[in-house]
């Protein structure tokens, strides 16, 4: 039968210093998860001390020279008290007009409420097990997705579904899709999966783990605009089709078997063309004017200097790391059967860019002036020891003896001192 609200409670509800004393009794509790210890009952004025003395039968004076507060000794003396039918717990609960609850215990119900909140995600969406098998595992690139559980789980919930519904959509191989058009036929709002919004930022991560599902321990979590533009465009999504352009000369290229005419005028011309991905999404072929081989360079500088010199050689700038209009011309030149040859400066990030395009192009790609002898014969004087860990994601076997030399030597070697000391005659070979 249930207790009916007490008027005595009232004691303790208006005399001076018993709510202060019980929010210390409920942190005491929560803390230990029972009723033990003691609370200090510093702060406290003297009225208050006199009430909360007056319950025990005792002087302010001496509960001041106790200075605190003894829970189980509280709850012996309640018993002697009308409110012997209350344990402590109980009358704080009452007091304080709120369930009581240790931090152990807290702890347990919030696991289990995380719990089904997974294993509802796993039985609507099992295709997507294997990322919310990682959001369940609290990996630190999760933590911002259990911070939004914390502020709102209903919202995650459906942000988590729309991100696999946007997943599951993605355009086909070989097929591209603006971002607004995309985020517009997925959810009807063409902002919904803006990189600023929740459910945009939820789709990134799962690409993310996709991609490291597929082997490339290389990708990392977006921080710039120009790796959440790579990330996209791996999935055939892009946001910016104008910026995003690739150097190169004395390539031709095609759509549904017709040369296109300015590709064509480039190569008798001899002209060198920066093609942004608006362009490249025209095309469906792309080759060497002649030979079966196309050099690819990172550095615009030597890509200049090589053009100069060699007006008939198909080359390719990729300006640093390989962008989304770089992979798309690529994988298009390898589709038609040439050979890559690729050189970059030998520093961590060069050697990842040069581990990259290996991985990705096989047999298809060779190295050119990325081997040990080159590096240690041109060694700068600048210090790599603190990019050097980057070097452990390398996979190539061919670059395992730079790798390793770099490791040693700590210096990075750059493009224009191996190529300048060459001269004019480069040598492919």
């Amino acid at each position: 039968m249930e207790r009916k609200t007490d008027k005595k409670l009232q004691v303790f509800q208006e005399e001076p210093g018993f709510r202060k004393l019980f929010h210390l009794f409920k942190e005491k509790y929560r803390s230990l998860g029972r009723i033990g210890g003691s609370v200090s009952l510093q702060g406290f004025t003297d009225d208050e001390l006199e009430a909360i003395a007056g319950f025990f039968g005792i002087s302010k004076t001496k509960l001041s020279q106790k200075g605190s507060v003894s829970l189980q000794a509280f709850e012996k003396e309640l018993a002697k008290t009308s409110f012997s039918d209350y344990t402590l717990l109980d009358l704080m609960e009452k007091v304080l007009g709120e369930k009581i609850v240790s931090k152990k215990e807290e702890r347990r119900l919030e696991r289990e409420k995380e719990e089904a909140f997974i294993q509802s995600l796993l039985k609507e969406i099992p295709g997507a097990h294997w990322w919310i098998q990682r959001i369940a595992e609290k990996s630190s690139d999760t933590r911002w997705i259990w911070s939004l559980y914390k502020q709102n789980e209903t919202d995650l919930y459906e942000k988590i579904m729309m991100a696999y519904r946007a997943f599951s959509s993605l355009p086909k191989q070989g097929e591209f899709e603006r971002l607004p058009f995309f985020s517009e036929r997925v959810s009807g709002n063409p902002h919904y999966f803006d990189n600023q919004e929740t459910a945009g930022k939820l789709l990134h991560h799962m690409l993310f783990v996709d991609q490291l599902q597929k082997g490339n321990n290389q990708v990392t979590l977006p921080k710039t605009v120009e790796q959440l533009n790579d990330l996209l465009a791996e999935y055939g999504i892009f946001r910016d089709d104008l910026w995003n352009f690739v150097t190169c000369q004395q390539l031709l290229a095609s759509k549904a078997e017709e040369i296109h005419p300015v590709w064509k005028a480039a190569c008798e011309n001899k002209t060198v063309m920066n093609v942004p991905m608006k362009e490249l999404m025209k095309v469906d072929k792309i080759w060497p004017e002649n030979g079966n081989t196309v050099w690819v360079v990172e550095n615009s500088s030597v890509a200049s200097m090589m053009m100069d010199e060699l007006p008939f050689v198909p080359i390719v700038c990729t300006h640093g790391q390989v962008r989304m209009a770089g992979w798309r011309l690529l994988d298009l030149i390898v589709q038609s059967g040439a050979t890559l040859f690729y050189s970059g400066d030998m520093d961590p990030e060069g050697l990842l860019i040069a581990d990259r395009i290996k991985t990705r192009y096989k047999e298809k790609a060779n190295l050119w002036k990325m081997d040990k002898e080159t590096y240690v014969t041109h060694l700068s004087e600048e210090d790599i020891s603190d990019r050097l860990s980057k070097l452990d994601s390398i996979q190539s076997p061919e670059l395992f003896e730079v790798r390793d030399a770099m490791k040693v030597h700590k210096k990075a070697c750059y493009q224009e001192s191996f190529i300048q000391r060459n001269g004019s005659g480069f040598r492919f070979s």
